[in-house]
C-alpha cells in the first residue's frame, strides 16, 4: 500500500454524527405532535405508515407528512385543517434538528488531522442544501479544506458510482491511491471507493448499514474514528504537528 497519502475524506451520515438515530427521533416528534394535532390514529400505525412513505419515495422526498396525511386523511379530526396537521408534524421535525451533534470522536478526529499537511474533506450523498444544512447544525462548516466538500446532488452523480470519487480525487488534485475514504456502508462507501482505487476504512456503529456486507473487505476497519490517527501514522508515516 502506498505510503504517499495526501488526502482524508469522510461520509457525513452515521459516520460524522448518529444520522439513524436522529431521523428516527425526528419522525417520533413529527408523529407525535400530528397527532395532538387532529390526527386521530395510534401512534404506533402512523409510525409504520410514515416509515412505509419514507421508504416508497426515499429520505430525500420534501413531503412525507403530506403523504402521511393523505393515506390516513380519513382519521383527521372533524373541524381539523389537514394542512394544520402537516405544518405540526414539519415543525417538530425541524425543532429536533436543534439536538443534532458529531460523534465526539469525529469532532477529536478532525483535531488531529489539522495537525497534518492532509487535505480534509466529505463526499456525502443527499441533497446539496440538506447536506451544508447538516455540516452548520453539527458546527463542522469550517472544519474542512476549502473546495474539499462533495455533495451527490452538486456533482450529479451518487454513490455507489465509482465515479463520484473519481470527480472528487480530479478536484483536490490528487490519485485515488493518495486518498483515504471513511464510511459506515459497506456497499455504497467501502465497495464503491475501493473500485475507484482510494484507500478505505469501514467505521463499524450502530446505523442502518451495520449488519450490512459489502464484496471487498476494507483496507482498514474502526470502532472509533480515534483509530484514525494511528493509522496513518503506523501505515503511511504521517506526522502530526503538536507544536
Amino acid at each position: 500500500m502506498s505510503r504517499n497519502l495526501k488526502a482524508v475524506l469522510f461520509d457525513v451520515d452515521d459516520t460524522l454524527f448518529p444520522s439513524s438515530e436522529f431521523a428516527e427521533m425526528a419522525r417520533q416528534s413529527a408523529v407525535r405532535a400530528m397527532v395532538d394535532a387532529g390526527l386521530e390514529v395510534e401512534f404506533d400505525l402512523a409510525m409504520e405508515e410514515l416509515l412505509d412513505v419514507v421508504a416508497e419515495f426515499t429520505s430525500n422526498y420534501g413531503n412525507h407528512f403530506d403523504q402521511l396525511v393523505v393515506r390516513l386523511g380519513d382519521n383527521l379530526r372533524d373541524g381539523v385543517h389537514r394542512a394544520l396537521v402537516v405544518a405540526a408534524g414539519v415543525r417538530a421535525y425541524h425543532d429536533t434538528k436543534a439536538e443534532l451533534r458529531p460523534f465526539p470522536d469525529a469532532v477529536r478526529c478532525i483535531d488531529e488531522l489539522r495537525k497534518t499537511n492532509l487535505q480534509r474533506g466529505i463526499l456525502t450523498n443527499g441533497l446539496t442544501i440538506k447536506q451544508a444544512e447538516k455540516l452548520i447544525r453539527l458546527d463542522l462548516q469550517h472544519a474542512f479544506s476549502p473546495g474539499a466538500i462533495f455533495i451527490s446532488e452538486d456533482l450529479g452523480v451518487a454513490k455507489p458510482h465509482q465515479r463520484i470519487f473519481g470527480i472528487a480525487c480530479k478536484r483536490l488534485g490528487r490519485q485515488p491511491r493518495e486518498v483515504l475514504y471513511i464510511g459506515d456502508n459497506p456497499v455504497k462507501d467501502i465497495d464503491a471507493a475501493h473500485e475507484a482505487g482510494l484507500v478505505t476504512v469501514l467505521r463499524r456503529g450502530t446505523g442502518k448499514h451495520a449488519q450490512a456486507v459489502g464484496a471487498h473487505a476494507p483496507d482498514f476497519e474502526v470502532s472509533s474514528l480515534d483509530e484514525i490517527r494511528g493509522i496513518l501514522e503506523r501505515e503511511f508515516g504521517v506526522e502530526f504537528d503538536e507544536g
